[in-house]
């Protein structure tokens, strides 16, 4: 059946049926107006006054010579200027560029350049240091600066324009009345390079509001009289505060309190006073919570506590019961391709699939493939976990050779293994290329990991292979002492018997390296490409 658009005016009929992520802050400034959207340090914006700023921010691009689905690249730490950036793009037709301001200037440069990018949004602590490092990329005319152009601060004569963040807003709070594609990208996040290049990972519009009604529903943010709130430390570089926080509360009409990093006590204090009642964070965060209840703070508005990207002990999830009792702990499983939730478990698995994932977002769909392969496998038998649905990404910028090696028999390779059992819940074994093969067998380090994370001496730990000629690989884990910890060499010891009573053969630790810090990404993924390395 094909539809008849004759005598249809083509532009009115792409507009009425225009899905854009653009029109997210729209829709909730006309249900919730008053209603504080955003704040950060310096201060708050209702829903109103970020979709008037957004606005503006669009027609200010255009006016500099920005054209639909060039890059808006931001290079920022958490601020309203950065959200109204990140919106503002999306309503003119282009496609946001959050860069990792902790990945260092040369993977910052090549972001720049592999994009393309013309112009660049920095915030204002870091606009000294950020001329210097882009003087050398020819494609960037415009660099604007948040909080206004510092003083002594000058562009090079011929190097990009430099302007402050007032000069980039048009005196024009319309919408724009962009005609854009549902598949048109809307955003591009460079993935954190733990282990090459970092890959410019293109999402459409469709995937960043289809995966905003998602999570922000199955995480339990509420729309209505009562908004949700959350306090978000987690960097909007990054798909898991971006996507996972941001966006999904702006489409709910959910307010979001920002802070420029992670403080402990800070962040406690934090959601003491504005009332969180949903939060998501890495377990080091959330288990700051519980210093804050042993410190008095009245945390009984907290509903949700969702935690990624890193495992939770035993004991901290212990610790977080007791000190927040009516709140849920959720895992939340996903990756920046599929924007990103594609599983959560909900405490009504506990304890029977404690360890698992938990079960596919209704708008994800889960399967397990052939590592590599097309063939789709039998109900709890191992492979690489695949994904198909509307959230997936459109490809990797610039990388054919990814683009072909990830997109496989109509699925999504993810580069995890994993099982699907009888009732649809999703284990996780590990990463494809973090298994450990040792003496024949295959190593989870995921598995490693989270046993010897009960040692009482052992405040964080990473398991590799490292190269053995007579194993093939060697277990080996790095771990960071905990409080009251006994020297290095009784330490290790302790952990060589703990692993031993706990684990299987093919799994015990015949190295222990003990370090003062494990290297990570601005998000908590531990740089295991670093660690192969030890001794």
């Amino acid at each position: 059946m094909r539809l008849d658009l004759t005598g249809m005016d083509p532009t009115d009929h792409a507009l009425a049926r225009r899905c854009s992520v653009g029109d997210i802050p729209t829709r909730a400034a006309a249900t919730f107006a008053g209603r504080t959207a955003v704040t950060d340090d310096a201060g708050s914006w209702t829903f109103a006054e970020l979709e008037s700023v957004a606005n503006r921010v669009a027609h200010g691009l255009v006016e500099l010579g920005i054209e639909a689905e060039d890059p808006v690249s931001i290079l920022s730490t958490n601020c309203r200027e950065f959200v109204a950036t990140y919106f503002g793009a999306a309503k003119a037709g282009m496609v946001a560029l959050p860069i990792n301001l902790l990945s260092g200037l040369d993977n910052i440069a090549h972001a720049l350049t592999d994009s393309g990018t013309r112009i660049l949004l920095v915030h204002g602590s870091l606009a000294e240091l950020v001329m210097g490092a882009v003087a050398g990329i020819p494609s960037i005319r415009t660099v604007v600066v948040v909080g206004g152009v510092p003083e002594g601060l000058e562009a090079p004569a011929d190097g990009p324009a430099l302007i402050g963040w007032d000069d980039l807003l048009s005196d024009d709070d319309s919408n724009p009345d962009t005609v854009i594609a549902d598949r048109q990208v809307v955003q591009c996040l460079y993935s954190s390079g733990t282990t090459s290049r970092p890959k410019g990972v293109l999402t459409s519009h469709l995937a960043v509001t289809m995966a905003g009604l998602g999570n922000g529903a199955v995480f339990g943010l509420k729309w209505g009289a009562q908004g949700s709130v959350t306090v978000c430390p987690l960097p909007l570089f990054h798909t898991a505060g971006l996507n996972g926080v941001l966006v999904p509360a702006i489409t709910m009409g959910a307010t979001v309190h920002l802070l420029a990093g992670f403080d402990p006590t800070q962040y406690a204090d934090t959601v003491a006073r504005v009332r969180a009642t949903h939060l998501v964070g890495l377990p080091l965060m959330l288990e700051s919570l519980a210093g804050g209840a042993d410190r008095g703070l009245d945390l009984s508005s907290i509903e949700v506590l969702l935690y990624a990207m890193a495992p939770m002990s035993e004991e901290m999830r212990r610790r977080l019961e007791a000190a927040l009792p009516d709140a849920k702990i959720v895992l939340g499983s996903g990756m920046s391709e599929c924007t990103p939730a594609t599983v959560m478990q909900w405490p009504e698995l506990n304890p029977d699939k404690s360890d698992s994932w938990g079960y596919p977002t209704p708008i994800a769909q889960n399967r397990i493939c052939e590592p590599g392969g097309e063939a789709l496998l039998a109900t709890d038998e191992e492979g690489e976990i695949a994904y198909r649905g509307p959230t997936v990404m459109e490809g990797y910028w610039n990388n054919p050779q990814a683009n072909a090696e990830v997109f496989v028999g109509g699925h999504l390779h993810s580069g995890d293994l994993g099982r699907i059992d009888a009732d649809g819940v999703v284990w996780f074994a590990d990463r494809v290329k973090d298994i450990v093969k040792s003496g024949g067998e295959n190593v989870s380090s995921l598995h490693v990991e989270r046993v010897l994370l009960d040692h009482p001496h052992v405040a964080e730990v990473a398991c590799v292979g490292r190269p053995d000629p007579t194993w093939g690989e060697l277990v080996t884990v790095a771990v960071v002492p905990a409080e009251g910890a006994p020297d290095d060499d009784e330490l290790v010891a302790s952990v060589m018997e703990f692993g031993a009573e706990r684990l299987t053969s093919s799994h015990r630790p015949r190295d222990v390296v003990v370090t003062d810090a494990i290297p990570r990404t601005a998000t908590g993924k531990i740089r295991k490409v670093e660690l192969r390395g030890v001794r």
